[in-house]
């Protein structure tokens, strides 16, 4: 590839992150929840021989819940709203035409971490209070925990605002 062409092609994918929205949200309070409960178990295996398969078992279990749900990655783009847990295993999209509105909330701590069912709908989180519900437009909706609540509504609301009216003469 030519010098021109390397330039183009890094302007392009410069371009395109612009157009794009991605926030990727580290799951803290997870690593201190599982964190404890493992070490104590590879702890335990260690020093209690005749209990250790079955404290490996539970401490490799907690190892894969934490990389499972190791972050929570939200991705706005010019079609699709999508988000998934981690490496990527655990993931979800919807095209932003079945979107019909979207507001920042701030959950309660009864609302809690992970993927169930809330007031909201369907519940996606890995850390903090903050989250934007979604409202689809067959009357269902979920709420996406974010560390960037306003700049995940930004971007939805950019994409499904209908463009404005024209005045005609």
């Amino acid at each position: 590839m030519s010098k021109a062409g390397r330039r183009a092609h890094r302007q392009n994918r410069v371009r395109n992150r612009l157009d794009n929205y991605s926030r990727r949200q580290p799951a803290r309070a997870l690593a201190a929840v599982l964190g404890v409960p493992m070490l104590v178990c590879l702890l335990a295996a260690i020093s209690r021989p005749h209990y250790g398969l079955s404290l490996w078992f539970l401490s490799s279990l907690l190892l894969i819940v934490f990389v499972l749900f190791s972050s929570l990655t939200v991705d706005v783009t010019g079609t699709r709203l999508a988000w998934r847990f981690g490496p990527g295993l655990i993931r979800k999209d919807v095209a932003l035409a079945d979107v019909a509105s979207a507001t920042i909330i701030r959950t309660r701590l009864s609302d809690g971490l992970g993927i169930h069912y809330t007031r909201h709908g369907w519940f996606y989180s890995v850390s903090g209070r903050d989250a934007v519900a979604v409202v689809l437009r067959d009357g269902s909706s979920f709420a996406l925990g974010t560390n960037d609540p306003v700049g995940l509504w930004e971007a939805i609301q950019q994409r499904i605002a209908p463009p404005p009216a024209t005045a005609q003469a």
